[in-house]
């Protein structure tokens, strides 16, 4: 077939497809971009009706609150007031026969006063005990001549309330007490939360009292709310709706109910209950019928919970109506794509006509520059000279052609420019390659001057000729079951050249894989002792070269994290030179700075483990951080330190308790699980610090 025949096909072809998929893929596009704004448009619309619904729940939320705040504020109101005038009646008896008649005789006088007295139905009365625990005025009966004792009676709870009325009276004077009594109306022997008031009566060492039953006064507060809630109305059908937790339901369908009844939709109501133990509420969706319907509709609701009550409040919207409107946008959008693509389709079938007319043509023209062109760009590139773009008929063969000559004059160019770059990497970047063993097999210019080694003496030769001793043997067994298992290994290594000079690199290592078994590994690293030494300088007090107070703040925060991870012991010591300041005015700065030279010796002495961390906190106060077994072995560390620094025999003649230098240390230990944070840590070891100072110095407190 030919070369003309080929082009026209391939051109009518590639521009029937083009043309096709442009289509299709219109459509595509359209019809994904139709359904992004359908589904913002759900989106919208159910955020919108979520705030509508969580508005309504949390306005009848508030006012309940408020409500419920106003009822503990009457209540307490009420029964201060009641106290008051039962303690002016008490105190007006006493005063009036304290110098007629005996105690006895006054205090049946006061029992006989009040204990006839009571309010809110007779579930409301005075009594009386003394502060020993001996009933005076015992549910409304005299109890003067029965010697009772109620020291030890206490409700539901455990509460000791006797005991907890006479602490009122005798530390305050008065005061609230809630507990849990029985009703006396009442033969259920049920205790109902009871709210008192206590005010002690000097004369004889009383209190008297009188309570409220909380339950009795929020009734009917809770049936007005009921009734304000059912008479709420949103919108066309939104209501709220009230649950109790024990599955009644208290207003259902937008009514009140007469009296609390059974929620039978066991579904639903789990759905409240699980979504309302969320503090802040909670949405969820469900089906329900509208108001005066039968008929169930996709419906979502906010649930929230009134805990002291054991509510569930919430309202629901039904959101049918977006569906009824992204089906209507469907249709109208099917409309319009079938519209779009007859319109299409014929006018693809009158271009593609013109199309092949029109590349007929071209073919023959094209066929020919493309052989010319392949003839000259063969003979240019094997001969290494110009192309003759003269027997190219079409500007844009002749422009590429231009362009072929200016790719074969930089071809050379591009080949020296390669090999230099090759030269700049080999000498910059640091390169080596071992076999399977960890044996190098090659090292570059530039490992081989970092390392001070030449290239003989690093073949064949494992990279522990360049290992430093502060690196442990457990860093290099993790990387090398790293890149053993075919894994890229990343990281910092410190290591040292041959003159013992060290020197950090930045280091990646990737195994070289042949016939999907790993043959070696290349290692490609760049020079980072200059970072490592700025960073190191930023975190090192320059006098003690102890790490400083920045490298502390940030070190406790990695350690407790790591202690809560693992959930070990942590501890933290805060050392501080006894009278120091008169070490320094009797002889002199210079010799201060010399003996915190030799006391943060013994500190790096006793941290040379990973895991143990010295550090100038300021002055003549220092920190230790430290892993240990137990609270002893803390102990035990803190102490062997306090006697090393004693054992330097600094001279100190102006200290008040020894004639060397000693030292006084606050010790905190903590399990990961029980550490609040890093602050805590440093109050509790501040805190020991302070006790040892003022239990006399050259002590380890430990906190507790």
């Amino acid at each position: 077939m030919q070369l003309s025949n080929i082009t026209t096909k391939a051109i009518f072809s590639i521009a029937f497809i083009s043309i096709f998929l442009t289509l299709i893929i219109s459509v595509i596009f359209q019809m994904s971009h139709f359904e992004s704004d359908l589904e913002k448009l759900r989106s919208d619309y159910i955020k919108y009706k979520e705030d509508e619904i969580k508005r309504e729940v949390i306005k009848v939320f508030n006012r309940i609150e408020s409500k419920e705040k106003q009822i503990t504020n009457e209540i307490q109101s009420k029964l201060k007031f009641r106290i008051n005038i039962a303690h002016e009646i008490a105190s007006a008896i006493y005063n009036e026969n304290k110098n007629k008649k005996t105690d006895e005789e006054i205090k049946y006088l006061i029992v006989s006063a009040l204990k006839n007295i009571s309010f809110s139905e007779r579930r409301s009365y005075y009594f009386i005990n003394s502060n020993e625990g001996r009933a005076i005025l015992f549910n409304k009966q005299s109890k003067l001549n029965e010697n009772k004792n109620v020291w030890n009676l206490k409700d539901k709870t455990g509460k000791y309330f006797i005991q907890e009325q006479s602490k009122i009276a005798l530390e305050k004077g008065e005061g609230f007490l809630q507990t849990h009594f029985v009703k006396p109306d009442l033969e259920d022997n049920i205790q109902y939360p009871k709210l008192s008031y206590i005010k002690i009566f000097k004369p004889f060492n009383w209190h008297i009292g009188m309570g409220e039953y909380i339950d009795d006064l929020t009734f009917n507060t809770k049936e007005d709310i009921l009734k304000d809630i059912a008479s709420i109305r949103y919108t066309d059908d939104g209501y709220i709706f009230v649950n109790s937790v024990n599955k009644k339901a208290l207003v259902f369908d937008g009514y009140k109910l007469n009296k609390p009844r059974d929620y039978t939709n066991n579904e639903l109501f789990n759905k409240q209950i699980n979504t309302s133990e969320n503090k802040e509420g909670g949405f969820f969706y469900y089906k329900f019928k509208k108001l005066n319907t039968t008929k169930k509709f996709p419906k979502l609701a906010f649930v929230k919970r009134y805990e002291k009550w054991g509510w569930i409040i919430g309202s629901g919207v039904y959101i049918d109506e977006i569906d009824e409107e992204i089906e209507k946008r469907k249709e109208e959008y099917i409309e319009h794509i079938i519209e779009q693509i007859t319109v299409t389709l014929i006018a693809i079938l009158v271009l593609l006509i013109l199309l092949y007319l029109v590349s007929k043509k071209m073919s023959k023209h094209l066929d020919k520059n493309i052989r010319n062109l392949t003839e000259s760009f063969k003979n240019a590139s094997k001969n290494h000279k110009e192309m003759n773009t003269d027997r190219l008929s079409y500007e844009e063969f002749k422009n590429l052609g231009e362009s072929l000559n200016l790719i074969l004059k930089s071809r050379n160019k591009t080949e020296k420019k390669l090999q230099d770059y090759i030269q700049i990497v080999n000498e910059n970047v640091i390169i080596s390659s071992t076999d399977i063993n960890g044996m190098i097999t090659n090292a570059n210019e530039a490992f081989c001057r970092i390392s001070g080694y030449t290239k003989d003496e690093l073949i064949g030769k494992s990279h522990n000729i360049v290992k430093h001793e502060d690196m442990s043997d457990e860093f290099f067994k993790q990387m090398w079951e790293t890149i053993t298992k075919g894994d890229t290994w990343e990281g910092e290594i410190k290591n040292k050249s041959k003159t013992g000079d060290s020197y950090w690199v930045k280091t990646i290592i990737k195994p070289i894989f042949k016939d999907e078994k790993i043959k070696g590994f290349t290692a490609i690293r760049q020079d980072i002792s200059d970072k490592k030494r700025v960073e190191y300088l930023s975190i090192t007090d320059e006098l003690t070269n102890l790490k400083n107070r920045r490298c502390f703040n940030q070190t406790i925060k990695d350690e407790i994290n790591r202690a809560k991870r693992d959930n070990h012991y942590l501890a933290f010591m805060m050392l501080d030179i006894d009278y120091f300041k008169k070490y320094n005015d009797t002889y002199g700065h210079q010799a201060g700075d010399l003996a915190l030279k030799r006391i943060s010796a013994v500190l790096l002495k006793h941290t040379k483990r990973a895991s143990d961390f010295a550090f100038r906190l300021g002055g003549e106060e220092f920190g230790i951080i430290f892993y240990a077994e137990s609270e002893e072995d803390a102990v035990k560390f803190a102490t062997l330190i306090k006697n090393d620094i004693q054992k330097l025999q600094i001279k100190h003649e102006a200290s008040e308790i020894e004639s060397v230098i000693t030292t006084s240390l606050g010790l905190v230990i903590k399990k990961g699980s029980q550490i609040l944070s890093s602050d805590e840590m440093y109050k509790l070891a501040d805190e020991a610090l302070y006790e040892a100072k003022s239990a006399g110095r050259n002590k380890v407190i430990i906190s507790s």
